[in-house]
């Protein structure tokens, strides 16, 4: 077994943080995923006394990162669709100054996700903006290009998982479908905490979730874990 696949393995079994972003509502077999997942994250062990978590927008609480408000079908002024949706979330904590971003989702809608490092300030012509839960205006731009990820039982760009994590994902249960076997991926090199205060730091991203043009809102069920890992 390789180094990487070692430690892409580990993936939730010493994971600092785990959020869980619902696309749109659970069923099936993906239910079960979702809860050993959930169970293998109650127990998980932690390397270092360290805090690290995932947020929404300007450190407001995950709650607000809502991605079942996804709009297939939004249009541009020209009338032409939009194949992407941008959505905000903030990984803060403490005593912490590197950490990986690691996704897995499963892939009934065949989206794709990628994710960017982002800076708050004034709006740009290109910003991406998040009203608070008090009505106020935040805004955000990419700082860089997309992160690179690793894809551990698929290759960067295919919309399917193999079936290489099946009996990690849900041992020896057979009875799953094949947009049901998630996709495992984290970014290839680690990231810098920033924006420092003290020992407390909050690093902004965007998430796009992409999908192909001619999708309709009316889709199938998928779901999306995002995680924050401290270290190399």
């Amino acid at each position: 077994m390789t180094d990487r696949t070692e430690k892409m393995k580990k993936f939730y079994r010493r994971a600092g943080v785990l959020a869980l972003i619902c696309v749109l509502a659970l069923g099936g077999s993906v239910y079960a995923w979702l809860n050993a997942r959930r169970r293998v994250a109650a127990v998980a062990e932690i390397d270092s006394p360290v805090a690290i978590y995932i947020n929404a927008a300007h450190k407001e609480d995950i709650q607000y990162l809502d991605l079942s408000e996804i709009d297939m079908e939004r249009e541009r002024p020209d009338g032409s669709r939009y194949n992407y949706q941008d959505f905000i979330f903030t990984v803060q904590g403490e005593e912490v100054a590197l950490f990986k971003l690691q996704l897995a989702y499963t892939t009934n809608n065949q989206l794709q996700f990628e994710i960017y490092e982002a800076t708050e300030g004034a709006q740009g012509a290109n910003s991406v903006v998040y009203y608070s839960p008090t009505g106020s205006a935040y805004y955000y731009d990419p700082d860089g290009g997309a992160i690179p990820m690793t894809y551990l039982n698929t290759q960067s760009g295919d919309l399917l998982a193999d079936s290489s994590m099946h009996t990690d994902t849900y041992g020896s249960y057979s009875n799953v479908n094949t947009y049901a076997e998630p996709i495992y991926c984290q970014s290839t090199n680690a990231i810098a905490a920033r924006n420092r205060e003290g020992i407390n730091f909050h690093n902004y991203f965007i998430l796009r979730v992409k999908w192909t043009n001619g999708k309709m809102n009316d889709r199938e069920t998928d779901i999306l874990y995002l995680s924050a890992k401290a270290g190399a």
